[in-house]
């Protein structure tokens, strides 16, 4: 698989990413099920996997450091974030040093790992002041205990002023932003971000890919079996519904325009985001589903079949 240079850093991602989100850790809690989606995905090619200290509350992290453990670390790249709330108490969330020192500490211990290659910073804190952001990400870097650092649903406010403070301080600025990105969802295009990754040279990761499944068309004639929706209650995750009504337009023409040009949706939506530099971040629940996906992202798809959907 082809590899791409996160913005203007040294590292190298595959050209897609994997996520555990909602699958991993949440669905299903067996490291017979983790193992063979890794597998599936490492033999399809890609060695960079993405995670969270939230995601089935660290389950995801523990499988998926457990799957791993059997390939070299030297060859796969790993994210995981902290910020997200993991309790109830004012030491569960957010971006001061208390909470990050003891939040990559738990990630560590749950992957297995001495360090993870990128650590984000889960969604902005805007309690917390931007140079202690900075300050701690930078000393958990001079520990090694990360090699890179990134953000993750930030405005492009706070994106500015984390520039600001880190050219203050002479010190490393996060390698890149991640954000929600699919062709039927595209706000990080009217809220500047993507605009501002670009201008200054910040790598873009854009995770729901296939738009909570809408953009494979698994939809189009109700909620099958197996399906997000369906198994809502099991994941307690209960968005993905709301996903069609709020982007109706964009994922009907996109799927209209796939018709029409003959096309295979998934190789559609998850090459959308490439061509824009976005590398794009998909979940799956089946090991067939990631082999079709990466065969997918490997189709050449005819450019007046882009400038079709460019109109929409």
């Amino acid at each position: 698989m082809e590899y791409v240079r996160v913005g203007n850093s040294g590292l190298k991602i595959t050209k897609a990413v994997f996520g555990s989100a909602l699958t991993i850790g949440t669905e299903n809690k067996n490291i017979d099920y983790a193992s063979a989606m890794i597998d599936a995905a490492w033999d399809s090619g890609i060695r960079t996997f993405d995670t969270s200290n939230n995601y089935g509350m660290g389950e995801a992290e523990r499988l998926l450091g457990m799957a791993l453990q059997k390939y070299d670390r030297h060859e796969y790249v790993i994210f995981t974030k902290g910020s997200w709330p993991v309790g109830e108490t004012p030491y569960d969330h957010g971006l001061s040093r208390k909470h990050i020192l003891w939040s990559l500490e738990q990630s560590l211990d749950r992957l297995g790992l001495d360090y993870v290659d990128v650590y984000y910073a889960h969604r902005y804190d805007a309690e917390t002041p931007m140079e202690e952001i900075v300050r701690t990400f930078n000393a958990l870097i001079a520990e090694g205990k990360i090699r890179y650092w990134a953000t993750s649903e930030w405005p492009v406010e706070a994106l500015k002023e984390c520039d600001r403070v880190c050219d203050k301080l002479l010190l490393e600025k996060p390698i890149c932003e991640q954000f929600i990105y699919s062709y039927a969802v595209r706000k990080a295009e009217s809220n500047g971000v993507i605009e501002y990754c670009r201008m200054t040279g910040r790598g873009m990761i854009g995770f729901s890919a296939l738009c909570q499944g809408y953009l494979t068309g698994k939809y189009q004639n109700g909620v099958p079996i197996g399906s997000r929706i369906a198994k809502s209650e099991k994941i307690n995750y209960y968005k993905t519904s709301n996903f069609y009504e709020q982007n109706k337009e964009k994922i009907d023409g996109f799927l209209e325009i796939c018709n029409q040009y003959q096309i295979p949706y998934i190789a559609a939506a998850l090459q959308w985001p490439l061509r824009l530099g976005i590398v794009p971040l998909f979940g799956a629940s089946m090991p067939d589903q990631i082999r079709s996906n990466i065969e997918a992202l490997e189709q050449v798809l005819p450019e007046d079949f882009w400038t079709a959907l460019e109109k929409i």
